[in-house]
């Protein structure tokens, strides 16, 4: 299982249930490096020489009075024979970064920067590391419901991150009452903590069999003035009733299992090959489809090629098929009176 994140108590009314949370989604990202690339020095590089090649051989030891002595073995010159030279690729190494002063380029050691608020276009005011801590939210132990809700009631927008809720042992029964509880009632409950120096609003709602949190944005980080008003009035009776059609034609069960992250799948192969040493293909030219202005006649085409029925379902005969079959038939019938 996953990593705590926060240990704590659920509270409701006098009941208070033991539990931890989990995080229950993660983005899976490949994670790449800042790498410095630099060429190798142009200097003498290391020789291998071929596994054939004999080196110099020993001087003859000391022998016996009365032995003979062995020939010497012929030497190989270095010139008969080429080195062949190691291939030199280019070198790769991790880097870091480094806090580095506009006005002149100085890199700065980490000790000299400290956070700071720009209150004034050019002036900022200096916070400590020890002021910072001081109005920091402890993590709490508590998770105090405040209100139950009806989850059609929050707008998507306002979700972060979510969580997997897990009682401790000697909360499951508590754990499993407040389960049922959501069940029954249709309702979700709105909570609040400070979990990681933070203070946070959570949804707590029933999924397939536990309990599941989201934290959520505040009010004031949702840029709801930023949000597109689009205007409907230019919509026509035709158009909306074409796009209903192929609303309903599209409409299904949310499948998740059926999305995959393309990119991450295509560059983890890309990392591979370049691994292994093998070509890596150019990018595929994208060739776009005509544009069709008339939305009316978008839709029209978009339902015809939803409708358009497969090989399987088409019909086995085509219309000279049939004629032909026709024909056949009526000469057989006048065979037969003759």
């Amino acid at each position: 299982m996953a990593s705590t994140i926060w240990r704590g108590y659920i509270t409701f009314g006098l009941i208070s249930v033991p539990v931890r949370l989990f995080r229950a989604a993660r983005a899976e990202r490949v994670s790449l490096r800042r790498l410095y690339r630099h060429e190798p020095s142009s200097g003498p590089q290391p020789t291998a020489w071929p596994a054939d090649f004999e080196s110099e051989p020993e001087p003859p030891t000391s022998r016996k009075a009365g032995s003979v002595a062995e020939a010497p073995k012929p030497m190989l010159v270095q010139a008969s024979r080429a080195p062949v030279q190691q291939q030199s690729e280019p070198i790769l190494e991790p880097v870091r970064q480094a806090s580095i002063r506009r006005a002149s380029e100085e890199v700065l050691p980490e000790e000299s920067v400290v956070k700071g608020f720009e209150f004034e276009k050019g002036r900022y005011v200096a916070l400590d590391k020890e002021e910072l801590k001081s109005i920091a939210p402890k993590t709490a132990t508590e998770m105090q419901i405040e209100e139950f809700v009806s989850l059609a009631d929050i707008d998507p927008v306002y979700f972060e991150t979510s969580y997997y809720v897990v009682p401790e042992q000697a909360g499951e029964k508590a754990y499993a009452l407040l389960y049922k509880a959501f069940q029954t009632s249709g309702l979700v409950a709105i909570a609040q903590f400070a979990m990681h120096s933070r203070e946070h609003v959570v949804v707590l709602r029933p999924g397939k069999t536990g309990i599941i949190a989201h934290t959520m944005f505040y009010s004031s980080e949702v840029r709801g003035d930023e949000e597109y008003r689009a205007e409907t009035s230019s919509v026509t009776a035709r158009e909306l009733q074409l796009a209903e059609t192929l609303v309903k034609s599209l409409a299904g069960p949310y499948e998740p299992e059926k999305y995959r992250d393309s990119y991450r799948e295509k560059l983890e192969a890309l990392i591979a090959q370049k691994v292994a040493g093998k070509p890596v293909a150019g990018p595929e030219k994208t060739v776009r489809a005509s544009t069709v202005v008339d939305i009316t006649q978008a839709l029209e085409r978009s339902l015809a090629a939803l409708k358009k029925p497969a090989a399987s379902e088409q019909p086995k005969k085509t219309e000279a098929a049939k004629q032909a079959s026709g024909g056949r038939k009526k000469a057989g019938r006048k065979g037969a009176g003759g």
